[in-house]
């Protein structure tokens, strides 16, 4: 038998036989939303005053009974174009419905029961081919471009959280079974749904790690730390610093020939500026510097710089993210090429002035700070810093 197969994920479309229309096409807006409410429900008649109600935000004159049955009408005359052999649209008993008599397949249903039988099978092999069935099937927003009617939103809510969780099931399976570059797929789809699960991109990060690929992890690792610091204000979590900890840790083959390793080591040296690295580097860069200064008596500078506004708060995200790019810059500009330095937090670099003292290390972040308001034009952000010397006698 053939089915009336609707989409509601991405872009609405239905379907039947070789035949198919969508919202894509140029038809009135009032149409489609009247066409998807009765699919979303179609599992029982819709009397006219529920459908009035959902069309009320548009204008439907002195007579919205009458402007109603005009919509209805139009909805069958668009209906008709899939040459189904039963109406599509029915009125029982003065209400509507999709005709219960055609088979009708809904990817949003046939979405939630992979999932659903999936969480309720043991076996690994088949929970995780219903469990990637579940995530081929969401490949957008419920209902995108209706997503601000007030019935959409908490759907789209609900299935977002079921395609979040069934991701999340995904991976871990896909990582029992050493499927690598089935994580990194799947990480890449529900990144660009999702932007901001860091269990996604740490899992991103992992797999590209585990195939060897650590340019590729570092990258993504950049891309996740600059977007909560940007978009939340904050750092990533410990285990997502511990991961990189170990992604950055490449793996070499036999080299015999020392110019070749002399020359993978300059790769990518900054020409001028001071060193900026990640937290997780600076970390080990100040205690291989502490273990030196115990051993020559040389003394080190650990400065943190701090953006705030007026009121020695955090500034709101925008004027922060344009303060931390300058003051970034003016960073780089104002210290040697041997000097170290990283993103703290998200209003926060800490730098590390190597053979300074405590005069040396005041005069230079006092030279930042005046290139720093030079540059900086947003009167009500302000920048403070604090610095401590560390010597090599210190315990």
């Amino acid at each position: 038998m053939n089915k009336l197969k609707i989409a509601m994920f991405g872009e609405f479309s239905v379907s039947y036989n070789d035949n198919t229309i969508s919202e894509h096409s140029k038809r009135s807006k009032k149409l489609w939303l009247l066409l998807q409410y009765l699919a979303v429900h179609h599992g029982r008649a819709i009397a006219q005053p529920e459908l009035i109600d959902i069309l009320s935000g548009e204008d439907e004159g002195a007579n919205p009974a009458s402007a109603l049955k005009t919509q209805i009408h139009r909805l069958r005359d668009i209906l008709s174009e899939l040459k189904c052999d039963k109406p599509i649209i029915v009125c029982i008993n003065g209400a509507y419905c999709i005709n219960p008599e055609i088979e009708t397949e809904i990817d949003v249903e046939v979405f939630e029961k992979s999932f659903k039988d999936a969480g309720n099978t043991d076996n690994p092999a088949e929970k995780l081919k219903l469990i990637l069935e579940a995530i081929n099937l969401y490949s957008g927003d419920f209902l995108s471009k209706s997503a601000y009617e007030s019935w959409v939103v908490s759907l789209n809510t609900y299935y977002r959280s079921i395609y979040g969780k069934a991701v999340h099931m995904a991976i871990e399976l896909l990582f029992a079974s050493g499927k690598l570059h089935d994580i990194i797929a799947i990480c890449s789809k529900a990144t660009a749904i999702n932007p901001y699960d860091e269990f996604v991109h740490y899992s991103h990060i992992k797999a590209l790690a585990e195939l060897g690929e650590q340019e590729s992890a570092k990258k993504q690792y950049d891309i996740v730390t600059g977007l909560m610091m940007n978009k939340f204000g904050i750092t990533p979590s410990k285990e997502l610093m511990e991961l990189y900890d170990t992604a950055i840790k490449t793996k070499k083959s036999v080299q015999t020939d020392i110019e070749a390793v002399i020359s993978d080591l300059a790769d990518n040296i900054p020409v001028t500026g001071a060193f900026f690295c990640e937290y997780q580097i600076f970390k080990h860069l100040y205690q291989l510097e502490i273990r030196d200064a115990q051993r020559t008596g040389a003394s080190i500078n650990v400065c943190l710089l701090t953006v705030s506004d007026s009121n020695n708060e955090l500034p709101s995200q925008n004027p922060l993210n344009k303060a931390m790019q300058r003051l970034q810059d003016c960073v780089s500009r104002s210290l040697r090429g041997s000097d170290i330095f990283a993103r703290y937090s998200v209003s926060q670099f800490v730098v590390m002035l190597l053979n300074t003292n405590e005069q040396t290390g005041e005069i230079i972040m006092k030279r930042i700070e005046k290139a720093f308001r030079r540059e900086n034009t947003n009167k009500d952000i302000e920048l403070g810093f604090t610095f401590k010397t560390k010597r090599g006698n210190d315990t």
